[in-house]
């Protein structure tokens, strides 16, 4: 839709038409693009030399009786998920007669929601907290003297499955989202690591050593555990299809003994080599709307960096690029982006990228070493 400014919208800032047969005053075209997701319903300003106008999130807006000469055009009232390509501040000059443009390409990104826990050792041994995910409100879930990590929140976000030695080794426990109603439900002499709950909140899986080699065990919903991987080789940090049917895992069980990522049927069956990759491939995450896995890999040479490819195994592509060390990726709820553990600003951190990769931000910013994050919904009566 075009919309016109009048002159009288800027009377002393813009000079009409006098009459005369040869034209004195030009135009501003702004035209405004928005792509994305979560899209401003109330759109936003034109400011042209502070003088303002609503325009939809994508449409057109031409301002006549503009005087020649040099004129400032904004735009404003972008939504937090939302940002500009470019500067804000326009410098324009206007012709005679002739319209100038100006093209304003907005993206937006789902909205930052839920809360992330993750690992910490800032109280001087490894806690399970929680925070928003901007980094605000951290919250220590376990506050216990031995070693709490490995949280994973259930899909409602009510509960929270973590691994604990208070024990006296590895098992697996589960509490409430605001840390209370901490419950053991495992208990084995082996070391039980790597929690997930299933896309129905009915059952865990989880891996253990306790036949020896590191396998791929389910808790199901009456308590009973199942063993789903049964080889010589390791087998590690599994991870739900959004419709329950399938787990995704890592495994040394190639040839040549590298890390790749595997799939299989949620009773163990069909066991599918994903990554195919002679680096190192792991810590696999589905994706929520089930299209695609982010996953850990060194298959460019240098640290640890975290890519995503389709959920049959296809199109790998790299989504961040640093220094130092990127791992344990997590999609947020709504899938518009992935939290994962770095080392780029020199400790461990959690990050949070889109999910294209752009805009990374430390969001934990603590001196000790924050890592693994799980990002749930905020569920109502969940504590936080």
């Amino acid at each position: 839709m075009l919309k016109r400014f009048s002159c009288a919208l800027f009377l002393g800032l813009l000079a009409c038409g006098d009459g005369s047969t040869e034209p004195t005053d030009g135009f501003i075209d702004v035209i405004v693009t928005t792509t994305g997701s979560a899209l401003d319903p109330d759109g936003y300003t034109v400011l042209v030399d502070g003088a303002g106008q609503e325009i939809d999130v994508t449409d057109e807006l031409t301002v006549s009786g503009v005087a020649p000469g040099a004129h400032t055009v904004e735009l404003r009232g972008l939504a937090d998920n939302c940002t500009l390509d470019g500067a804000n501040l326009r410098n324009v000059t206007v012709d005679p007669g002739a319209p100038t443009e100006v093209d304003f390409a907005v993206s937006c990104a789902a909205p930052l929601t839920g809360r992330i826990a993750f690992e910490s050792n800032r109280t001087g041994n490894l806690e399970v907290f929680s925070m928003n995910p901007d980094g605000s409100d951290v919250v220590n879930l376990t506050g216990n003297s031995a070693a709490d990590f490995e949280a994973d929140w259930s899909p409602d976000g009510t509960r929270i499955v973590f691994v604990s030695d208070r024990d006296g080794n590895n098992e697996i426990y589960v509490m409430n989202a605001d840390g209370s109603g901490q419950t053991r439900i495992t208990s084995s002499s082996a070391s039980d690591r790597n929690p997930v709950w299933s896309p129905d909140g009915n059952s865990i899986a989880f891996s253990s050593d306790s036949d020896g080699d590191r396998e791929i065990y389910a808790i199901l919903g009456g308590g009973s555990i199942v063993k789903l991987t049964d080889n010589s080789a390791a087998d590690d940090s599994p991870t739900w299809s959004p419709d329950g049917t399938r787990i995704a895992f890592q495994t040394n069980r190639v040839t040549g003994g590298g890390v790749e990522v595997f799939v299989m049927a949620a009773d163990g069956t069909d066991q599918v080599n994903l990554s195919e990759n002679a680096a190192d491939d792991g810590l696999p995450a589905w994706s929520p709307d089930g299209a695609s896995i982010a996953f850990t890999s060194t298959r460019d040479g240098g640290d640890p960096e975290i890519y995503v490819m389709n959920a049959d195994g296809s199109e790998p592509k790299r989504i961040t690029e640093s220094v130092g060390l990127d791992a344990y990726p997590e999609w947020s709820p709504n899938g518009g982006y992935l939290a994962f553990r770095s080392d780029r600003s020199g400790n461990g951190e959690v990050f949070t990228v889109l999910a294209d990769g752009t805009v990374p931000v430390n969001r934990s910013n603590d001196a000790a070493d924050d890592s693994q994050p799980s990002w749930g919904i905020t569920a109502a009566g969940a504590g936080r």
